[in-house]
């Protein structure tokens, strides 16, 4: 039995030892950087320490830790298993539940992060970091439903089960595209992988937009395979086999006449690694029968083998290189951007770009459009969740993150613009937590009217009218009504519309449209209502008060649809007529009435319409008026046809009755005249 604890005892500490050497390397690779080897050797160091071992270290701070290294290489999934493994270990392990909360939340999984958050919350009610952190992710929630105009999908032509990233157009003709990419590239027993990310090491590929499949034999004669009826994205190649080294390659920036692109590698430098460095390559001449080829790859000169840099940028004049590192003082924190300007011979002394891009975390993958806009990719100006692309306006200096969906819940960077369009490619790790290409295009505002032109008084529809509209930017629009009454104008933002319409033996219709306060999509659908001439028109809710005829101001007010037809229409003249209900005597409501209309043709006079356009006529109670559709329609004691004549209304009782008298009590107008010619005093 002595002997028996003994060997346990000694399995145990031979353990320990084991555990702790596992650990000591796991340490030493992530504080290098390395987090795809020090993951695999906490993962050994979790294997040889017991499930209820406390010192030196337990199961669940080792889980954190392979959490942890995971997490660096972006295996968002296997990070959730080991922080859920490390609170499942130990319960009161605070961080845990941040960290489920943090990758679940970067995986676009948010029921997960709310649900690690709540058990945050329930475990240690008196921490605010929980309900800080759900705050947050209700905020989150929110912009991610907050979609701007721009349609996102994956490039499937370019993309792998690989890593794909920082795709940039060749300025000269964007046909092209270079990339980086862990995939395997067509090289015999090619093996070389990273101990940061376990994955290949990365080099620059290209791949053109074209409809041809086209092949060269081995003669080098290019021969066409297959025609496409539209152009697509052709199988990717290495860009050149001259700017391939045995280390990383990748993030690629091209001067405006296509001659010469910088890029990043960290290829050795004197037989030492010494990070990354930005390189020059020249297009070189072209061969009968063959492509230009990159060649005479040299430093770019940017800065000393002493300092790591990367991610080179350069503006379309070729004055100035935006780049990327966190070895220069006087940084911001992280990874900032910076720039060098040409000197001439060379390039001047780096400056950081300021406080207004960088924070004290990380800005890289700049990017300068062709009209000097900086675009760029950071995790410190807050977004949707980790890296989020933003735009530097070099006109106002405003900084500004773009929407989702191009910005998203994961990484979102490395983005690049065809020439003159707002449309082009971007990086993105939002499937499957792996890095991918993915293409955008701007949806420009969908404005549209459609107007329909009718009888105000049948409602019918009045195909064949013409409608003219002007806009406020100079525009004018004829158009025809189709066989249904309609018709139908795609509209531009920030502009104001008339619509007039004009048809014989009506009077113009007219409405006014506004485009300046629309920020979504839009169909204007209207009404335009056109008053026919061959019937008396009654202008609504003109009251005098009992025996009198003054305008009172109520009146006056709804008298402003008059003057506007008036002035619409300078070749009409009119015949005002003024009516009573039966009430009173017959003689009275004959005086009353006439002097009703006249008081509203002085009225109109006094505001500018000549008194050649105008006449009037008091018919007292003589025409009771005849109900239409629409009367029927707001009086349901009443059908189309009824006239409202003393016999009638003497059934009525009540509101009914008063309704009706009060539908006897109007003002009119007819059409005398089409042909008047402007110009008479009034």
């Amino acid at each position: 039995m002595k002997r028996i604890t003994f060997f346990i005892l000694v399995a145990f500490f031979l353990s320990s030892c084991t555990a702790k050497y596992y650990m000591k390397q796991g340490k030493k690779m992530y504080d290098s950087g390395r987090f795809y080897k020090a993951g695999t050797n906490y993962e050994k160091a979790f294997k040889k320490t017991p499930p209820k071992a406390v010192t030196p270290f337990s199961q669940a701070e080792i889980a954190m830790k392979i959490g942890e290294s995971y997490e660096g290489v972006n295996r968002l999934k296997d990070a959730y298993s080991w922080y859920r493994r490390a609170s499942k270990s130990d319960k009161q392990l605070k961080e845990s539940y941040l960290k489920m909360s943090k990758v679940s939340a970067d995986r676009g999984i948010f029921e997960a992060a709310e649900a690690a958050l709540n058990q945050f919350i329930e475990l240690f009610p008196d921490d605010e970091r929980g309900k800080d952190a759900l705050d947050a992710l209700e905020v989150l929630k929110k912009k991610m439903k907050e979609q701007g105009r721009y349609v996102v999908e994956p490039v499937k032509e370019l993309n792998s089960r690989n890593n794909e990233f920082s795709p940039v157009y060749d300025p000269f003709d964007n046909s092209f595209v270079y990339f980086t990419s862990t995939r395997r590239p067509n090289i015999k027993n090619y093996q070389a992988q990273d101990p940061v990310t376990g994955e290949l090491y990365s080099n620059i590929f290209k791949a053109e937009f074209t409809n041809e499949d086209r092949r060269r034999d081995k003669n080098g004669n290019v021969k066409v395979l297959k025609v496409f009826p539209e152009p697509r994205w052709m199988k990717p190649d290495l860009a050149s086999d001259s700017l391939r080294s045995s280390k990383h390659d990748g993030a690629v920036s091209i001067t405006a006449d296509g001659e010469i692109l910088y890029f990043t590698s960290s290829r050795p430098v004197n037989k030492q690694n010494v990070g990354t460095r930005i390189y020059k390559a020249t297009k070189g001449k072209a061969q009968e029968g063959e492509p230009a080829t990159w060649s005479i790859i040299v430093p770019s000169g940017i800065i000393g083998d002493t300092v790591s840099i990367g991610h080179p940028a350069i503006t379309p004049d070729g004055s100035k290189m935006y780049f990327v590192t966190d070895q220069l003082p006087d940084g911001k924190g992280g990874k900032d951007i910076w720039f060098v300007e040409s000197s001439g011979s060379g390039w001047g002394d780096p400056v950081n770009a300021g406080d207004v891009i960088n924070t004290e975390k990380n800005e890289m993958f700049p990017y300068v459009r062709d009209n000097g806009d900086l675009y760029f990719s950071s995790d410190g100006h807050g977004g949707l969740g980790g890296l989020d692309i933003f735009k530097f306006s070099k006109d106002d200096g405003q900084l500004q993150a773009l929407p989702a969906p191009i910005n998203s819940f994961a990484d979102d960077f490395g983005i690049t613009f065809q020439s003159g369009k707002e449309e082009g490619l971007f990086s993105s790790s939002r499937l499957k937590e792996t890095d991918h290409i993915f293409s955008f295009k701007y949806i420009y505002q969908q404005l549209f009217l459609r107007a329909l032109v009718r009888n105000a008084v049948t409602e019918d529809s009045l195909p064949g009218t013409n409608v003219v509209i002007v806009s406020d930017d100079g525009v004018t629009t004829n158009l025809v009504t189709d066989s249904l009454g309609f018709i139908s104008l795609k509209l531009t933002t920030d502009n104001d519309y008339v619509i007039t319409t004009e048809r014989v033996d009506y009077l113009k219709g007219k409405a006014e449209i506004s485009t300046y306060t629309e920020k979504g999509d839009k169909l204007y659908d209207i009404i335009i209502d056109m008053q026919a001439i061959d019937k008396p028109i009654v202008i609504p809710n003109i009251y005098f008060d009992v025996a009198k005829w003054d305008i009172r101001e109520d009146a006056a007010k709804n008298l402003e649809q008059l003057l506007t037809i008036l002035k619409e229409n300078p070749n009409i003249t009119i015949e005002i007529a003024a009516h009573t209900d039966m009430v009173g005597n017959d003689n009275d409501n004959l005086i009353l009435s006439e002097n009703r209309a006249a008081s509203v043709v002085e009225y109109l006079i006094t505001k500018g319409i000549h008194r050649e356009r105008l006449s009037s006529k008091g018919y007292g109670e003589t025409q009771p008026r005849e109900v239409t559709e629409k009367i029927a329609e707001l009086y349901p004691f009443l059908k189309p046809n009824d006239v409202l004549d003393e016999r009638f209304i003497g059934r009525l009782r009540g509101k009914e009755k008063e309704d009706a008298l009060q539908l006897n009590r109007r003002i009119e107008f007819k059409v005398l005249r089409t042909n008047y010619k402007p110009g008479a005093k009034p």
